[in-house]
């Protein structure tokens, strides 16, 4: 029913030492979009809706561009960082996993990607926190892609989303791995699913083609365990702001149908609800009965 192309990467970061803070979600936008200007952009002073290359500029395409193909929202962003979530202060050394989305035609621009995030380690998440990029691998075959000095496009695997299947269950655990941002909890399943229908069309109307399957679900909640973060952020036009968001997990009885099974894949891959651009909204799933 639906058309929309991902690539899924992870990305393997080593660190001598790192001081890194509660959330990286903004770390990992506002950082690698730094750099990324400085990368594709000869202008010492950018103006973007003017310039005549901005259709193929990269850094146009995640950090200015407002409007959306179908709509009149800010588009979601072809290109997700996910690094992991602590919800704490950390200190230590060794490797981190930072998992990467890349929509639709995007995968084109993976030079891009290594470049940036080759540039992003000498230049610190902060201070304390350089990283080498040690390695980049594909999330479907585990292939390297690149392994510290050349790219291998040979080991990328794109799939279709729209020919992910789904199964039926009767119970599910659901675990969320970074912040969702949402306005209570617990969370019904059938509003995740909701969240993750939502994210997948938004997705599928900028960089895929047709029109999202609907779905049928009844559940209840078993038990379930939440804990709230204020995550602050930086904004060039608004300055220091934050969300509020909640990450947690539940267990639930659930009547459903097939295509329900197929979102819950899907958004094992996509996420679910808003901010995608920062990685939030991400989350695992258990079936346990």
């Amino acid at each position: 029913m639906f058309i929309l192309k991902l690539t899924k990467l992870v990305a393997i970061l080593e660190f001598p030492k790192y001081k890194l803070p509660y959330w990286l979600g903004n770390k990992f936008r506002g950082g690698f979009g730094s750099v990324l200007l400085k990368a594709v952009c000869g202008y010492l002073q950018p103006k973007c809706d003017n310039c005549r290359s901005k259709e193929d500029c990269l850094y146009y395409a995640l950090y200015v561009r407002d409007k959306q193909r179908r709509g009149k929202s800010h588009p979601v962003r072809p290109i997700i960082f996910i690094p992991p979530f602590f919800g704490r202060s950390v200190e230590g050394n060794g490797e981190l996993e930072v998992r990467i989305n890349i929509f639709g035609d995007y995968v084109k621009y993976i030079p891009h990607i290594v470049y940036g995030l080759r540039y992003l380690g000498k230049t610190g998440l902060n201070a304390n926190s350089k990283y080498e990029l040690k390695e980049i691998r594909d999330f479907f075959t585990e292939e390297v892609v690149y392994d510290g000095e050349s790219v291998n496009v040979e080991g990328l695997r794109t799939i279709d989303l729209g020919k992910i299947s789904g199964k039926k269950f009767k119970k599910l655990k659901v675990e969320f791995i970074t912040p969702i941002e949402v306005v209570k909890v617990p969370l019904p399943l059938s509003h995740v699913l909701h969240m993750v229908r939502r994210r997948l069309i938004l997705y599928v109307n900028e960089y895929g083609e047709g029109e999202v399957f609907d779905y049928a679900c009844k559940d209840s909640i078993l038990n379930s365990k939440w804990k709230k973060h204020k995550l602050y952020y930086k904004s060039k036009r608004e300055g220091e702001r934050f969300f509020i968001a909640y990450t947690g997990k539940a267990e639930y009885d659930v009547e459903m149908d097939e295509n329900a099974g197929r979102l819950l894949k899907i958004g094992e891959l996509i996420g679910a609800g808003a901010k995608s651009s920062f990685g939030m909204g991400f989350f695992k799933t258990e079936i346990i009965g």
